[in-house]
């Protein structure tokens, strides 16, 4: 990476797509640890669905950029946030067509990029293969075809390819780097409570699971309630297995059974 940086005499950047969450932070200061005098850029693609409370992760992402001396650009879809993209297209993104990661992520940021004037970009993701098995396949320093020009070369890279959650945490712990309150407590290692989530994404993600959904329930009603009364509207659930109060209640059901069982005496 050196030698391209010589290649290209200055002309390079290094574009963090942030989130406000763990592991873009974590990217975040992995490349300033290792590449202190690069030009570093931070792009957050508001998808009009993120979390407002109790913090924004919009406001949480900017101050996190903030720690590192490096400035945020939020970057939207200009015609239509995630509630409006589901309610036009009559369906919910699943995981074979996430047209929500396509529209309101990639799109934004990729507009962003070609605006840049440097000859060779890097668009850094915070990807680890730890996550999925398909993760795992990727190749975490690859030729962005589409964004490359003549002008112009793109890579995307993922800086933190072969850490682990306990590392992730590990970084924040020993760096004193908050995590966004919506996190689960364990991983705040400074006592942070109310937190329900292992994941800070949209406020009720397609990959939410059935405990995600219980406790977006309980801690994020408005959320909850928006995607479920949008089922109705568009006659189109986001899971196959049913509507989300049906998801909630039968989960709720196995827990209720659950307790029952363990309570009863021999």
């Amino acid at each position: 990476m050196k030698r391209l940086f010589e290649r290209f005499d200055g002309s390079v950047a290094l574009v963090i797509n942030h989130s406000g969450g763990k592991d873009s932070t974590r990217m975040l200061g992995f490349v300033r640890e290792r590449l202190p005098e690069a030009t570093t850029l931070a792009v957050m693609a508001d998808t009009g669905f993120e979390h407002q409370r109790p913090i924004s992760a919009t406001d949480f992402a900017r101050d996190r950029c903030a720690e590192f001396g490096v400035p945020l650009t939020v970057v939207r879809n200009s015609r239509r946030n995630y509630l409006e993209m589901v309610e036009q297209r009559g369906m919910f993104p699943s995981a074979q067509y996430r047209q929500c990661t396509s529209d309101l992520k990639r799109g934004p940021i990729e507009k962003y990029i070609r605006t840049l004037p440097y000859r060779l970009i890097f668009n850094c993701m915070g990807i680890r293969s730890e996550e999925s098995p398909p993760r795992a396949k990727l190749h975490p320093l690859s030729l962005n075809s589409s964004l490359t020009t003549q002008t112009r070369i793109v890579y995307n890279w993922f800086p933190i390819f072969e850490e682990s959650l306990a590392d992730v945490l590990t970084w924040h712990w020993d760096h004193c780097i908050p995590l966004h309150p919506v996190y689960v407590p364990k991983f705040h290692k400074d006592g942070t409570t109310g937190g329900y989530l292992r994941r800070l994404s949209c406020r009720l993600c397609i990959f939410s699971t059935d405990s995600d959904l219980l406790a977006i329930r309980q801690h994020d009603p408005e959320a909850f309630l928006s995607v479920s009364a949008l089922e109705q509207k568009i006659g189109f659930t986001m899971r196959s297995t049913g509507s989300l109060i049906q998801i909630v209640d039968e989960a709720n059901s196995v827990i209720e059974a659950q307790s029952t069982q363990v309570c009863l005496p021999f």
